[in-house]
């Protein structure tokens, strides 16, 4: 059997997420990751449901599971940054928190700029388009959501390790914590989704087709730089494996600490028989 590259890569990476679930399982991180955990068992679902439907359903059916599963990944994400963020800035580690205006002001601040940034990105589809077919419409709409939203996360995540990784040890999080490498990673996927949607833009925006032979190779171009973009992926699954099966710096000894200790070892025990009449003695008398 011959596997081509996007085969190969398609296997190795559910190969990284079975792995990391196994990590995450075995080193008792669920508990402290469940948003997170729940993200990469999503990603298992659309790895497996768009290999296996693929051909098997019709376009729109599996247009429907993909962009849907795009979508639930895209509200996953966003829930694995609040994870990220309460278990850094509200831990009360080091005694610091972060109040109630901070998050407000905090969150305003980075959603604006994700949101200014998506929506001077573009194109955006025009609303009399999306209309001119209405059985497609629905579809459309989450197409649309989907794709903005993912763009959306992208940047969002980029800000928030960003500011993870400036105020991160103030609170007692250095970039050896667990945290702090799920961000990291996060961010360098996210990081090269971002190139790749810049180049493929900039191609569409700048290359005229005139012959087949032309389109043919912008279509390889654009599998490469997808195929590139799963490659860092993989990256990014080897890092957390590592790192989610070591313990953070402190945590043994914190363990450690929590347990009881005694003093010294238990006194022996000596049983003395007491003085006077005791049952079962021929001399005992009622």
């Amino acid at each position: 059997m011959h596997w081509n590259v996007e085969q190969i890569l398609w296997t190795v990476v559910l190969a990284g997420h079975l792995i990391l679930l196994v990590v995450l399982m075995g080193r008792d991180r669920i508990s402290r990751f469940p948003w997170f955990t729940a993200a990469i068992a999503l990603w298992v679902v659309r790895l497996l449901a768009d290999h296996l439907l693929n051909g098997k359903l019709t376009s729109m059916a599996f247009y429907w599971q993909s962009y849907v599963g795009v979508l639930l990944g895209t509200v996953l994400g966003l829930m694995v940054l609040v994870e990220l963020v309460r278990r850094v800035f509200a831990s009360r580690k080091t005694g610091l928190v972060v109040k109630a205006a901070g998050w407000i002001g905090w969150t305003c601040v980075l959603v604006a700029i994700s949101a200014a940034a998506v929506w001077y990105w573009g194109p955006w589809q025009s609303w009399e388009s999306m209309h001119a077919q209405p059985a497609l419409f629905p579809l459309l709409v989450v197409v649309l959501v989907a794709m903005k939203g993912q763009l959306f996360l992208a940047i969002l995540t980029v800000e928030v390790a960003l500011v993870m990784r400036i105020f991160g040890k103030r609170f007692g999080f250095g970039w050896r914590s667990h945290a702090q490498q799920i961000a990291l990673g996060l961010s360098t996927y996210a990081l090269s989704f971002l190139a790749v949607q810049v180049i493929t833009d900039s191609i569409k925006k700048t290359v005229h087709l005139t012959s087949r032979e032309q389109y043919q190779r912008i279509v390889h171009l654009f599998s490469n730089l997808d195929n590139a973009r799963f490659a860092i992926w993989i990256l990014v699954l080897v890092w957390w494996i590592v790192w989610l099966w070591r313990d953070e710096p402190g945590s043994a000894a914190i363990a450690a600490a929590e347990e009881p200790v005694l003093a010294g070892p238990p006194p022996p025990f000596e049983a003395q028989a007491p003085e006077g009449d005791v049952p079962g003695d021929p001399e005992f008398r009622d």
